[in-house]
C-alpha cells in the first residue's frame, strides 16, 4: 500500500522530510499552482497530489502544468468538467455514504482512487464490509485515512478490502518509518475463500464434536 502524507499548502518545508521518511505521495490541502511548484522544488520526484480550493477546469490545468500528478476533488463541490483534463490523475473525496447505484456509475469515471468518509474508532467488521462494498461496486482503489500508529493486523485487513493507499497527517511524519515497516512486513495475500477447492472445519472443532459423541455413547 502507498503511504500518502497530507500537508497544508503552507507546509512545503515538510515535503523533503516526508520524502526521506518514506512517503510515496503528498496531498497538498488548498494548494494552487504556485504552491505545487514550491513542493516540487522541496521534494523532486515525489508524487504530488492537490486538493484545490477552486476546481474550474482552467485551474486544474494550471495545477497539472505546475507539476501536480493528481488532484483530489470533492464529490459535492468539484466541477464536473475538471475530469476532462488529460495526463492527470483524479481522486474523488466522498463526504457521505454512497449508495450502490452511484458506486456502479462511479466506476465509469475511471478514477484513480476513492477516499471514503473517515470513521472514528476501531476497524470493525461493519466498516470492513462497507469498504469492500465501495471497492467492489465502484471498481476503484481506495485511499483511507489511518493513524500513523496503525498496527499490521488492521493494515492487512484494509489491504484485503481494496485499500491501495493510506493517508496520514503531516504532524505524524516522524512516525512514517514505523508505518512503512508495518506495511512492508505484511504477509502475502492469502488465497480467497471462493478459490478454495473444498470447505474445511477447524481441527479443534472436530475434536470437540468427537468428544460429545463419545459422551452420548456412554
Amino acid at each position: 500500500m502507498l503511504c500518502i502524507v497530507r500537508l497544508n499548502a503552507s507546509e512545503a518545508s515538510k515535503a523533503e522530510d516526508a520524502a526521506k521518511k518514506g512517503a510515496d505521495a503528498l496531498i497538498i490541502e488548498g494548494g494552487d499552482a504556485g504552491k505545487v511548484r514550491d513542493f516540487a522544488k522541496k521534494a523532486p520526484g515525489l508524487v504530488l497530489g492537490v486538493r484545490p480550493l477552486k476546481t474550474e477546469r482552467d485551474q486544474i490545468a494550471a495545477l497539472r502544468e505546475a507539476g501536480a500528478d493528481f488532484v483530489v476533488l470533492d464529490a459535492e463541490s468539484g466541477m464536473a468538467d475538471a475530469l476532462l483534463e488529460e495526463n492527470l490523475g483524479f481522486v474523488l473525496l466522498s463526504r457521505g455514504d454512497i449508495d450502490d447505484t452511484r458506486l456502479r456509475i462511479l466506476a465509469d469515471l475511471n478514477l484513480d482512487a476513492l477516499i471514503p468518509p473517515p470513521r472514528d474508532g476501531s476497524l470493525t467488521i461493519e466498516r470492513l464490509l462497507e469498504l469492500r462494498r465501495m471497492s467492489a461496486l465502484g471498481r476503484t482503489p481506495l485511499f483511507v485515512e489511518v493513524s500513523a500508529d496503525s498496527e499490521a493486523s488492521p493494515l492487512q485487513a484494509l489491504r484485503e478490502s481494496g485499500v491501495a493507499g493510506v493517508i496520514v497527517e503531516g504532524s505524524a511524519i516522524g512516525k512514517l518509518g514505523k508505518l512503512r515497516d508495518a506495511i512492508a512486513a505484511l504477509p502475502a495475500r492469502g488465497m480467497k475463500r471462493k478459490e478454495r477447492s473444498e470447505a474445511t472445519i477447524p481441527a479443534a472443532a472436530m475434536a470437540g464434536h468427537d468428544h460429545d459423541d463419545d459422551s452420548d455413547d456412554d
